[in-house]
């Protein structure tokens, strides 16, 4: 059975996080969000309570989600997930996910991190993108999540080996020793606009 004291808890513990929170049941109906969803989402708590989560999601990216829900719902416990959220405004609010289900209290806790900016690919010049292969480009939008190279490999369809080569390659061509230089350059173009594969 759902523990009310368990969601007075979560509750507590989520209304300072700059992430926005879901307690969603299995049903899939939202039981709690937290405050951050007003400045992610455009909404109030109030307006989620009690709808259906998927029903917020882009009709494009519906599907997909429905598959990493029943995931979750298996048991799983799923970290990198990406899908597009609906703003009040009617922009796409792009949200990368850590959930699991939590089998006592019969809940899907799920923490969405805003990730509009990194998303947004008119932010990206062609320059930037110009040294990469067509799969380099989708390794790279993953690399830029906090998905395992096991996982973007199985979001792919691509052998762990060639995932890994992949990413190897990527780091070369930007002069990055790894994931944290990767975003960091990544962050500082978008802070400038001007940064260039090879800039240091």
């Amino acid at each position: 059975m759902k523990s009310d004291l368990f969601e007075d808890l979560v509750t507590k513990s989520a209304d300072n996080s700059p992430d926005a929170i879901f307690l969603v049941n299995q049903q899939g109906r939202i039981r709690h969000v937290s405050p951050a969803c007003v400045e992610i989402f455009g909404y109030q708590p109030s307006d989620f309570v009690d709808q259906f989560i998927i029903d917020f999601v882009v009709a494009a990216d519906r599907d997909a989600t429905i598959r990493e829900a029943k995931e979750v719902l298996a048991g799983r416990k799923r970290v990198g997930f990406e899908n597009r959220y609906r703003h009040k405004n009617g922009s796409d609010v792009y949200l990368n996910w850590s959930a699991r289900w939590l089998e006592h209290e019969q809940l899907r806790v799920g923490v969405a991190r805003d990730v509009t900016e990194l998303r947004r690919r008119h932010n990206v010049p062609d320059a930037l993108l110009a040294v990469l292969a067509p799969y380099e480009r989708k390794v790279l939008e993953l690399l830029l999540t906090e998905a395992t190279e096991k996982q973007i490999a199985e979001r792919l369809g691509l052998a762990v080996s060639t995932t890994h080569s992949y990413i190897t390659t990527i780091f070369r061509k930007y002069s990055v020793r790894g994931r944290a230089g990767l975003m960091s350059l990544w962050l500082r173009h978008l802070s400038t606009g001007g940064i260039q594969p090879g800039d240091k």
